[in-house]
């Protein structure tokens, strides 16, 4: 599709663009699959699991002009499943096909200082942070401790932070932050619950949210997601209200999550934007009338949105690393199947490497309580084996 005719809606039996493969790209093919639609990804990695769901795939590099031009050609439009791809790369693309969303929310969610810097302009409440251009100056941060030292660009999943405690512990971690900066410090706030909005927009004045989801890290990794919250439906209405206050400043259509923390005192404070679905999102698949993926490609071809109807409580065990392994093993497969409640989804990863997003296990039903308790325990099973 030209780029003149991003208005139009891109009929079923098109092909979606994919840029990225992990298991966002690999659940988005899925539901374009469901619609009608063919799917291109494009990922150098050649065993990227959205891969198996896509009709032509491709291996290069992100930066090669030659497989730009290939991508372009074949797909009607395309849409992203991860914040570090080029925005050099969807520059170029969306000169010759729709990409949504685009280089701008892109541009913002890469780079921490400008992400913090548009929240601050536009007065969206954030942690009080510094920007430092060279590890030397975290001797002068004037900010209460602790800290967690954030890369500008390029960190996920933990990677490229690191928490200073106590003043004794700048020394050391100055020496640990290699190449060029910047750095941004945050100051660590005690907060309640950890939260993020899935918000979709058409880019006009659609604006559609999933009710928060309460989110559970271990060691910087998303471990459980708890839906809905267990927030107060004041807090719940605050939260989609200032998500969708952020992506309308936004400004692009597609699909975004916004993490916040709750303070004890029930302020909130926005984290970080991803333009893109999220994990914390997995369980829209079964638990809402349309999922986050269905937003996603709705908001790409020009469809419309509609409002998310939760069907059932869910919760969200994420299985990372060796628990896969284990998981694999037809007996601990069984055990968990035993439960009604539980749905086992695997993402198709060639390597199973420490604290990878292998899969995750779903487990929903009328009982919030039942259910945590059953992941709970779920975790324990799968992580005794590696103890």
């Amino acid at each position: 599709m030209k780029i003149e005719d991003q208005h139009l809606v891109i009929p079923l039996g098109s092909t979606l663009g994919m840029l990225g493969g992990g298991q966002i790209g690999g659940f988005f093919a899925e539901a374009a699959l469901r619609f009608g639609y063919k799917v291109s990804v494009w990922d150098p990695s050649p065993n990227a699991p959205a891969k198996r769901f896509a009709s032509v795939v491709f291996d290069a590099p992100f930066d090669h002009p030659d497989t730009l031009k290939k991508f372009a050609d074949v797909s009607d439009c395309a849409s992203l499943e991860w914040e570090n791809i080029p925005v050099t790369l969807t520059d170029d693309l969306e000169k010759l096909i729709r990409v949504r969303p685009g280089s701008n929310s892109l541009g913002l969610a890469q780079d921490r200082t400008k992400e913090k810097h548009f929240l601050t302009e536009n007065h969206i409440p954030v942690t009080k942070y510094a920007v430092i251009e060279n590890p030397d100056e975290l001797d002068v941060v004037q900010l209460e401790l602790p800290w967690v030292v954030k890369t500008a660009t390029l960190g996920y999943d933990g990677h490229g932070q690191w928490r200073i405690s106590k003043s004794q512990d700048i020394a050391s971690i100055a020496k640990s932050l290699k190449g060029d900066g910047p750095w941004v410090v945050e100051q660590v706030v005690p907060y309640k619950i950890e939260l993020s909005v899935v918000v979709g927009y058409d880019g006009k004045t659609k604006l559609v949210t999933f009710p928060p989801t309460e989110n559970i890290h271990e060691n910087g990794i998303l471990r459980i997601s708890i839906s809905p919250a267990r927030i107060s439906m004041e807090i719940e209405k605050r939260a989609q209200d200032l998500a969708q206050e952020i992506i309308r400043k936004i400004g692009d259509p597609g699909v975004f999550c916004v993490e916040m923390f709750l303070l004890e005192n029930g302020r909130l404070l926005v984290n970080e934007i991803a333009p893109r679905p999220h994990n914390a999102g997995h369980h829209t698949i079964d638990s809402f009338t349309v999922s986050q993926y269905e937003l996603q490609i709705r908001a790409l071809v020009g469809l419309p949105l509609v409002n998310p109807q939760q069907i059932t409580p869910s919760v969200l065990l994420n299985v990372l690393g060796e628990e896969y392994t284990n998981l694999t093993d037809s007996y601990t497969t069984s055990w968990i199947l035993k439960n009604q409640n539980a749905r086992i989804y695997s993402y198709g990863k060639a390597d199973v490497r420490p604290n990878r997003k292998m899969g995750h296990i779903l487990f929903s039903g009328p009982s919030q309580e039942d259910l945590i308790l059953s992941a709970q325990e779920t975790h324990k099973f799968l992580t005794k084996a590696n103890v």
